[in-house]
């Protein structure tokens, strides 16, 4: 019997053997022997089977030597109580390692799925996004979305695909079963690592360059301001985390543009340097800016403005300031000066009303002429001498609101139409006397004169209207004034050819 446990405890853990080869009594053996496998199975997650089973045969072992009946009895109860333990336990285990198995499968279904709807899947994964301030380097933007979209996708599978190698490995199961779950995984692995790696030194190596780029080519504190290039570096940082890069790429870009980072906090530095002493002149010449402030608020003399101002300009110059503060100086000089400007700006604002309400009494009575014109020319029962008064009247009216041509110009339609009548109504009135042919004669003459006067005002109208650049409104008026006045010609040759028939019919008599 010793033998045997000898053969048995060579597999045990030397631990546990030096314990129980120091306990003398069987009872104190089987006792300690039943807390070690109790200790065994403590551990829900992962209870030690194998050590358990080796104690448990050495402790069946043990129950052959002599020991008390009640120790014997109740240790007995304890050891199935144990046995039973560890089967229900077995089977929970079981069952849920069957169904790990089951969602590891399923898992590794999902992938396998996915890779064969690659193109499906890549149109749903967005695009990244490139901060304004630097996109303009990115000149093959096309090349940089679509190779880190893939990368992503490819990203997602090998993490799975790692995560799900781990899991695999940690699930007690048959090692059949595990190595099936591993080869599939190893096939999805040796399409998704090889071009992962090989777009990872691809765009490794585009961004590389553009660094390089940048720096040979952009980074300049000459010629671009600190902060522009701070937020340029920022910016590329930002990226670089967000591209899948290898190692040794990311390392070189960060270096390289923690290179242009210290450079650009020593700029940072010099320039809060020049700020401060331009802060201290800026704070010098302010004294006199409100200097100048209190004299505008009093209303002097614009001699002593002026001066104090020249003043002011001449500190300006002879300090070394920067341009930001110069150009608040300037701000300040007028915020200064507002008091001037204010009354000035009400000055003109008066101005401006006096010659509105100037206007407004111009328009009233330029509107009421054209009334009283439009009566005048809609009023057949006036004669010849009313006409010629209200004539006189309207003229004496335009002449003192002193009208602009082009206020002239419209009233010249409805005036010539008034000449017209008037005319007209002289003519009949020579037509009532009794010698009739030398009247005709005389109106004959007269309405040959006044053709001449209508074709040459349509001859200056059309050179008016062809040889200067006017406004629409203006060339309506025009247009209309000549559309008006070829009316009138063709009236006035209409009479004249009457009167030569009449002029020729009394000569025959």
């Amino acid at each position: 019997m010793n033998e045997n446990l000898a053969q048995k405890q060579d597999s045990i853990d030397s631990e546990f053997i030096k314990k129980l080869r120091v306990i003398s009594s069987s009872e104190e053996k089987i006792k300690f022997s039943l807390d070690e496998m109790k200790v065994a199975i403590s551990n829900d997650q992962k209870p030690d089977f194998k050590t358990f089973w080796e104690i448990k045969n050495i402790c069946l072992t043990l129950f052959k030597e002599p020991i008390s009946a009640s120790s014997r009895v109740e240790y007995w109860k304890e050891y199935i109580v144990l046995s039973n333990e560890i089967k229900s336990l077995k089977y929970m285990l079981n069952e849920q390692t069957s169904f790990e198995v089951e969602q590891i499968d399923l898992a590794i279904q999902a992938i396998e799925e996915e890779m064969e709807k690659y193109d499906v899947v890549m149109q749903a994964i967005k695009d990244i996004e490139i901060d304004n301030k630097i996109r303009m380097f990115f000149t093959n933007q096309d090349f940089y979305f679509k190779t880190q979209k893939e990368l992503n996708l490819l990203n997602s599978f090998a993490a799975r695909v790692n995560s799900l190698r781990k899991e695999i490995i940690k699930i007690h199961m048959r090692i059949s079963l595990k190595n099936k779950l591993l080869k599939r995984l190893t096939i999805i692995g040796d399409v998704v690592f090889p071009k992962r790696k090989q777009f990872i030194d691809q765009i490794s190596d585009e961004f590389t360059k553009l660094i390089d780029c940048f720096m040979s080519k952009t980074f300049d504190l000459h010629r671009q301001p600190f902060f522009v290039l701070k937020e340029q570096i920022k910016s590329f940082q930002n990226i670089a985390k967000k591209f899948t890069l290898n190692t040794e790429s990311f390392t070189n870009c960060r270096l390289k543009l923690s290179e242009c980072w210290d450079k650009v906090k020593i700029a940072e530095k010099s320039y809060k340097k020049e700020k401060q002493k331009s802060k201290e002149s800026v704070n010098q010449i302010m004294k006199k800016i409100h200097n100048l402030k209190s004299i505008c608020e009093k209303d002097p003399n614009v001699s002593v403005i002026e001066k104090e101002e020249s003043e002011i300009f001449n500190l300006i110059k002879s300090l070394e300031l920067r341009k930001e503060d110069i150009k608040f100086l300037k701000h300040k000089i007028r915020e200064a000066k507002g008091p001037i400007f204010k009354k000035e700006e009400i000055k003109k604002i008066d101005k401006l009303k006096t010659v509105n309400n100037k206007e407004d009494i111009k328009k009233t009575k330029l509107e009421k002429i054209k009334q009283t014109l439009t009566s005048l020319l809609e009023n057949k029962d006036l004669n010849f001498e009313e006409l010629c008064q209200e004539k006189i009247q309207i003229e004496k009216e335009i002449e003192a609101i002193n009208l602009l041509k082009f206020e002239k110009l419209m009233l010249e339609k409805q005036l010539r139409e008034l000449n017209h009548i008037i005319e007209d109504k002289k003519e009949n009135v020579n037509l009532n006397t009794s010698d009739e042919l030398k009247n005709m004669l005389a109106i004959f003459e007269n309405k040959k004169k006044r053709r001449l006067n209508v074709k040459s005002h349509v001859d200056n109208l059309n050179k008016e209207l062809s040889g200067s650049g006017l406004d629409f409104e203006k060339a309506m008026l025009y247009r209309d004034l000549i559309d008006s006045e070829k009316q009138r010609l063709e009236k006035i040759d209409s009479e004249i050819s009457e009167l030569e028939e009449k002029i020729a019919d009394l000569e025959s008599n």
